[in-house]
């Protein structure tokens, strides 16, 4: 193998490409042969042309046009292709102004020349190109004699290629409009002669010098075009095979990452974006209700009739390339696409970018689900033409893709969630059909036997003696069954429908003092101050209701659970209180205490290095106040009895 061809392997796939798919190098190739081929001609004329006053004017000309093909070949897009790490410099610039395509997609046409973010400075350098080499084709004209303008300059060849140059990069108007130019200085040679040696110009001179750059920049612009659709063609098929494998590669997503749905978006969104060739792709997933309940209090009509929606979860996936940075993701067209459920499209100028051609397009689409938005997929890039069919339809079946997959995992959960709750409602049932009637029998017998042993205490003195410690282990036990009664029925209490919001934590608190009432034979007061805020606003507002109010009946739950067992309380107060920031509830008895001076309890420690009473009740009651950033308090009342105080925001 010739050290050439492996020079020519070694280059990258993506060099390799873009010599294949781009005719600028016929230009360098043509406009370095001209002037090899003015240089041969005018060294290697005979004497009578050397003696010629033009000779002399031809040799500086070979020097200005050598200037001009290397100053033309070192700053051309085409020489940074051969030697795409010539300086990281230009390596630098490259990557600013390269829209960073996909592994295998088709690269543009390279122009010949220098291309700059500005139309007009572009034109000037090929306008500036086109007089360059007139001029040469002008002065240089009187070396041929005969012809003494046009044909007759070793330079016309040379001066050819600016056309080429032109057409190659604005196609038929570019190339015609450069050979035109060209063409005024063959025109000014034949009516204005350059100094030189004279001659009568006849028709077959002026046709052949006026014909031939015209049609080579016909020929040259149809060429291009060519190209043009065979590159058009070619990234078509690329798009639709690129596209085919990303939603492939989405399906297998799904399949890997259908138990954690913040990685499934992250992955299927950068497997979209590439697909879709986006810079920028955001996933945005809608809340919905849990149930029907939920929906029916949370999602209550607008004026308009349409829901109040809110993001669940919202991913921006962006390109990794320094330049050219996108603006922030507008969060106002985001919440346009949630209320209206319609697409969203722009194509808009943006102040401060360097390529005037260069757009901000955008393109949101939302997906549904019974009627109602579930997702929103957005994607965004700077480009030179809006968002195509093409584009819309892969993020519209990519989408659709990954809401299935979504509604599986959420399907799921709610499988999941039935089947615990059906549990509990099952274990629940059996307590209360099973051990609940048991304890329930077992407080009744005991308490009858008790209350039989002090009869026949008061009736007989004489058995008295033997029966009171009798009636008193009896009363002990009918304590210590509604202690395990109340226990029980803690067990069975739902806190769903205080979640749901079909009931309130007043009304449930109620129903448990009532209750603990009962069994345990205690006078509870309860006092509420303040008003209830209802349910009535956005969902995860509501839903931290919801959990602040489970929290606090599970504290007091705890808290009269202490007292009973431990206190020897003969009543018990409740003070809930509502305030706009948070909800406060204190439980006190009027029993024993803790005794901490005597036991030296610390009751500063919540209860996680030691244990006041018995079990993890109070180390509960802290978990459950500091998880949502409340606190929890014991405090010691100095009448006798324990004061439980708990506080927690209701703001998010």
């Amino acid at each position: 193998m010739s050290i050439a061809r492996q020079l020519f392997k070694a280059l990258p796939d993506t060099t390799l490409r873009r010599v294949r798919n781009t005719p600028s190098y016929f230009f360098l190739i043509w406009r370095w042969g001209t002037w090899l081929y003015a240089l041969i001609v005018i060294l290697g004329s005979d004497p009578s042309h050397k003696n010629s006053p033009v000779y002399n004017t031809c040799l500086y000309l070979l020097l200005i046009t050598l200037l001009q093909t290397l100053i033309v070949t070192l700053y051309a897009p085409m020489f940074q292709v051969f030697l795409p790490r010539m300086s990281r410099q230009k390596t630098a610039r490259s990557q600013k102004s390269q829209r960073a395509p996909s592994e295998d997609a088709e690269p543009e046409i390279t122009p010949p020349l220098v291309r700059t973010r500005n139309i007009y400075w572009d034109i000037a350098i090929y306008g500036l190109d086109v007089i360059i080499c007139g001029l040469v084709v002008y002065y240089s004209g009187p070396f041929g004699k005969m012809p003494n303008f046009g044909v007759g300059s070793p330079f016309y060849r040379y001066g050819m290629s600016t056309a080429f140059a032109a057409a190659l990069a604005y196609r038929y108007k570019g190339g015609l409009a450069a050979a035109a130019g060209y063409d005024l200085f063959v025109l000014l040679g034949v009516f204005f002669p350059a100094p030189g040696p004279a001659y009568q110009p006849n028709i077959i001179d002026i046709a052949g010098s006026l014909i031939d750059t015209p049609l080579a920049a016909i020929l040259a612009a149809y060429v291009v075009f060519l190209l043009a659709q065979y590159t058009s063609s070619k990234k078509l098929v690329q798009g639709n095979v690129r596209q085919q494998k990303a939603l492939r590669n989405i399906g297998e997503i799904i399949l890997r990452q259908s138990g954690d749905k913040q990685r499934l978006l992250q992955k299927s969104a950068e497997a979209i974006r590439i697909g879709g060739h986006f810079q920028r792709l955001v996933v945005a997933l809608i809340t919905s209700p849990v149930d029907e309940e939920q929906d029916e209090r949370i999602h209550k009509e607008t004026l308009d009739g349409a829901p109040m929606l809110e993001i669940e979860t919202c991913i921006d996936v962006d390109i990794s390339v320094p330049e050219p940075k996108l603006p922030d993701r507008d969060e106002t067209s985001l919440q346009w696409v949630m209320a209206a459920g319609k697409k969203m499209t722009s194509f808009e100028q943006l102040v401060g970018i360097a390529d005037p051609q260069e757009k901000y397009a955008r393109l949101y689409l939302p997906f549904f689900k019974d009627g109602q938005v579930q997702m929103v997929l957005g994607a965004e890039s700077l480009c030179r033409a809006p968002f195509d069919s093409k584009q819309e339809e892969f993020l519209s079946t990519a989408g659709n893709q990954l809401l299935v997959a979504l509604d599986n995992i959420r399907l799921t959960e709610q499988t999941v969630q039935l089947a615990a709750t059906a549990e509990r409602v099952r274990i629940a049932r059996e307590i209360h059909d099973g051990i609940a009637q048991i304890v329930y029998m077992l407080s009744l017998n005991a308490e009858t036997c008790a209350t039989q042993a002090h009869r026949i205490v008061e009736a007989s003195e004489e058995d008295a003696e033997l029966v009171t410690p009798l009636a008193e282990r009896l009363d002990k036990l009918v304590t210590v069954s509604k202690q395990a009664l109340w226990e029980t029925r803690n067990y069975m209490f739902s806190l769903k429908p205080l979640m749901s919001g079909t009931t309130t934590l007043s009304q449930m608190l109620t129903n448990q003092l009532r209750e603990f009432e009962t069994i345990s034979d205690l006078p509870v007061h309860l006092e509420i101050k303040g008003t209830e805020q209802g349910n009535d606003s956005d969902r995860k507002t509501a839903y931290r209701r919801a959990q602040v109010g489970a929290a606090i009946f599970r504290i007091v739950q705890e808290a009269l659970t202490n007292a009973y067992k431990h206190a020897n309380a003969t009543q018990l107060w409740v003070n809930l209180t509502y305030t706009p920031a948070d909800v406060e509830v204190s439980i006190y008895d009027n029993g024993c205490g803790l005794q901490s001076a005597y036991y030296s309890y610390d009751l500063s420690m919540k209860g996680d290095h030691q244990r006041i009473y018995s079990g993890h009740g109070l180390r509960g009651m802290h978990d459950r106040a500091e998880e949502l950033g409340g606190t929890l308090e014991l405090v010691e009342v100095p009448e006798g009895g324990v004061k439980v105080h708990a506080r927690i925001p209701t703001a998010i």
